[in-house]
């Protein structure tokens, strides 16, 4: 078979070595293993870096509606990966400034236009619409440069989205690296 992953559930192993059951689950503490967190919020990541050079080659396309929508498209990728290694960052106890804007260009992006569609009750998306300055008389408010994407009348540089992968390669890079060093990934060693 190919490449892939396994993570065992808690109290158990991916290679049968611990196969007592929990006795009950609900009152075993869950405890958060950085290391397995991240091991999956890395394909994330490098999903973001990824995304980050599609966005650049996209809102070089010369044709304006076409550029609008493939950088749409490459924007929505993007911060759909950026929130999901924030999320796991969260559970691990690492925070970042950039947590709550990632989700909430997100969610206009992914949700606005969607299901929340001229849904003027819902508390969420008044709230991401004030967070993000937009005009209460749109929908959707969203354009691209070559140097940012700017959502109402917030504006996320390029720059910054690449400093924040940065912050989050060092923080999983060192949670992996003490891991392998204490024995609870076997079989690689880590790289970039």
């Amino acid at each position: 078979m190919g490449n892939g992953i396994k993570l065992s559930r808690t109290g158990q192993s991916v290679d049968d070595t611990i196969s007592a059951p929990l006795a009950d689950s609900t009152k075993v503490e869950k405890q958060i293993l950085p290391h397995l967190l991240y091991s999956v919020a890395l394909s994330y990541l490098q999903g973001a870096k990824t995304q980050v050079a599609r966005y650049e080659e996209a809102v070089k396309i010369q044709h304006a509606v076409t550029k609008v929508q493939v950088c749409m498209h490459e924007a929505s990728c993007l911060f759909e990966d950026l929130t999901t290694v924030a999320k796991y960052a969260q559970m691990c106890g690492d925070q970042n400034e950039l947590h709550a804007l990632w989700l909430d260009v997100r969610n206009h992006i992914r949700h606005d236009i969607r299901e929340e569609m001229d849904k003027e009750d819902s508390k969420l998306k008044s709230g991401r619409a004030q967070r993000l300055g937009l005009n209460p008389k749109l929908q959707m408010e969203i354009s691209f440069t070559d140097t940012s994407i700017k959502v109402g009348s917030t504006i996320i540089e390029l720059t910054k989205i690449e400093d924040y992968i940065s912050w989050a390669e060092g923080v999983i890079e060192k949670v992996l690296i003490e891991a392998i060093d204490n024995g609870f990934i076997k079989g690689m060693s880590y790289e970039k």
